[in-house]
């Protein structure tokens, strides 16, 4: 099998995690498929590329489509069959690396090279394997950086779903040009969500055990200077930042590594008029 994850928890939901396959246009990666009768997912590097993978050796490439072609106001998607499905009842955190280029496009005899550029949403769908998408699971942000970049998403599925569906969307309007690149999706069972304040969202465990996935304390909505101050059981306190950056790795002030366990954190964000409270988990194993 491709791409799975090692460890008891991670990677027993995917087949080939990091979208490997021969790079080509129309050419999904192995084990993923268009899931629309008009979507045909390419797995890049194409020929005369060089925009690396963040994971691997290959990534999935999705389209929304405008004016000039054929099925206008059309995007693609994806799907896979999961090893064991999501369960009604229980918690994921799906962590999956994104891009948007500025160089993908093709030329048209009536307008020259048309980019595509617009800024896209990625959906994803929880599926029965039907003719219909299924459950809308979560939706991103705006996706525009030309970089890759980490995102995380909590699914709660309200059914069971052997598969999931992965579609690209554009933000504004439907008959635009845009692109999205994926690569290295991870997902795992979490025992409880984080806490979501309006724009803030708080991690109540974290695994800084060195494998690339959730190794660092990521606030999400958190705006530059925010402070966070961590203790320990005794009311030590083993870590502060005045302007947090989402840059910690479960360390002490001397750089030390802190063991396993429990700590208390108080977060003052910037942009709010309110000082938060509680308890995150530190873990180290798989």
């Amino acid at each position: 099998m491709l791409g799975l994850f090692q460890g008891e928890t991670l990677g027993q939901f995917f087949i080939n995690s990091s979208f490997e396959g021969t790079p080509g246009i129309s050419q999904s990666p192995d084990s993923w498929q268009g899931y629309d009768i008009h979507s045909t997912p390419d797995t890049g590097p194409v020929p005369c590329d060089h925009y690396p993978a963040s994971d691997g050796e290959s990534y999935l490439i999705l389209i929304t489509r405008g004016e000039e072609h054929p099925q206008p106001g059309t995007s693609e998607n994806v799907t896979t069959k999961m090893i064991q499905s999501l369960e009604p009842g229980k918690y994921y955190r799906l962590s999956i690396d994104l891009a948007s280029r500025d160089d993908v496009g093709h030329f048209s005899w009536n307008k020259g090279f048309l980019a595509y550029t617009a800024p896209v949403n990625l959906r994803i769908f929880g599926s029965q394997g039907s003719a219909h998408r299924g459950e809308l699971l979560e939706e991103s942000q705006e996706i525009s950086q030309q970089a890759w970049n980490n995102y995380s998403f909590y699914l709660i599925p309200h059914d069971t779903y052997p598969s999931l569906i992965f579609e690209v969307v554009p933000v504004q309007g439907t008959m635009v040009w845009g692109n999205l690149l994926l690569d290295h999706l991870r997902m795992e069972e979490i025992d409880e969500l984080p806490l979501d304040v309006g724009d803030l969202i708080i991690p109540n465990v974290f695994t800084p055990n060195g494998d690339g996935f959730n190794d660092l304390l990521v606030i999400k909505g958190l705006r530059k200077g925010s402070a966070l101050y961590v203790y320990d059981r005794t009311g030590k306190e083993v870590f502060y930042s005045t302007d947090y950056t989402h840059d910690w790795d479960g360390r002490d002030k001397k750089g030390e590594e802190l063991p396993p366990g429990t700590y208390w954190y108080v977060l003052v964000p910037s942009h709010l008029n309110e000082v938060f409270k509680g308890f995150i988990y530190l873990k180290r194993e798989p």
